[in-house]
């Protein structure tokens, strides 16, 4: 935490009490002080503050005659002071319980070595406010990256077991899952190269990021698998949007000379089931995905709990 001596303004304007007023009011505007520490040898005795001066000038006027004073004559007797190592947060306590504007700030023999002020604890308190947004902005940034793949900028396995979860409390909000898997990546990363798949798989979460219908959500499942959460909709509407956005990268057209197909495409399994737990919907759209990778790929199969897996191509 940070403390008075990191804050405070270094001794300035100090004065003994038999010194004169004009001396010392000459050294404050000097020294552009607002207060002066009034010294006895090295005790300190008394604060001249602004308030203390200007009830000199009050009583000056209201007597109708100009009398020059000593220093120990308008001060603020033993002053509260505060100890070099406080925090900022006791000074502001002691400054607030006894309504201190400015206290000297000794060390641990008690010798003067600065002066903390209403001012000096102000700007304390605007570098510390600065600080927090700081820190907030940091933190909304780092929440942000946490909940997002760093490659494909979409969510990450852990966005996506959050909002699922978050979904799994409202049981009676409809949503469909579909899993998609790039066909032959492998054998794409084997012929092109890693960093070629790397481009591949952003250009093709791009692309479906840009087919999605607002409120559907694309996260990276696992490799190159992707899963789709796709709101409000029943089976039927899952696999039109599982195939529309099949078709989007297949339009791409990125060769692929290993895939029969000679482009990369996708295969996709969607999910549906009214009352179902999310695990069950995941097992049911990748017991889909698996039939379509493996009864000739390059299609989007509806998942059923039961029966087999309605095999309608979407291309």
């Amino acid at each position: 935490m940070m403390t008075v001596q990191e804050l405070m303004t270094p001794v300035g304007t100090q004065v003994h009490g038999g010194q004169s007023l004009i001396e010392v009011l000459a050294l404050m505007r000097r020294n552009q002080h607002s207060c002066a520490v009034v010294m006895d040898g090295d005790r300190v005795a008394g604060l001249i503050r602004e308030k203390d001066l200007v009830s000199v000038l009050a009583r000056v006027l209201e007597s109708g005659r100009i009398e020059v004073g000593r220093a120990a004559d308008v001060m603020t007797v033993n002053p509260v002071c505060v100890p070099a190592g406080a925090s900022l947060l006791e000074a502001l306590k002691r400054a607030q319980e006894y309504r201190q504007r400015q206290m000297p700030v000794l060390d641990d023999r008690g010798a003067l070595v600065g002066m903390i002020t209403h001012t000096d604890m102000a700007q304390a308190y605007i570098k510390i406010l600065e600080r927090q947004t700081e820190l907030v902005s940091v933190n909304r940034a780092l929440r942000a990256e946490s909940l997002q793949d760093s490659l494909l900028n979409i969510g990450n396995r852990r966005a996506m077991e959050r909002d699922l979860k978050v979904l799994g409390t409202h049981p009676k909000r409809r949503f469909a899952l579909a899993l998609l898997d790039l066909d032959w990546f492998k054998k794409y990363n084997d012929y092109y190269g890693h960093q070629a798949g790397d481009r591949a798989l952003q250009r093709v979460c791009k692309t479906i990021s840009g087919h999605l219908r607002q409120g559907d959500t694309l996260y990276r499942y696992g490799g190159e698998e992707l899963l789709l959460l796709m709101l409000d909709t029943d089976l039927e509407g899952a696999w039109l949007g599982a195939s529309r956005v099949c078709e989007a990268v297949q339009r791409l057209r990125i060769e692929h000379a290993p895939s029969p197909l000679g482009v990369l495409t996708l295969s996709a399994g969607v999910a549906c089931e009214p009352g179902a737990g999310i695990s069950q919907l995941i097992a049911s759209a990748d017991q889909a995905l698996y039939y379509a990778k493996t009864h000739g790929h390059n299609s989007v199969i509806r998942g059923r709990p039961v029966a087999e897996p309605d095999i309608t191509p979407s291309l």
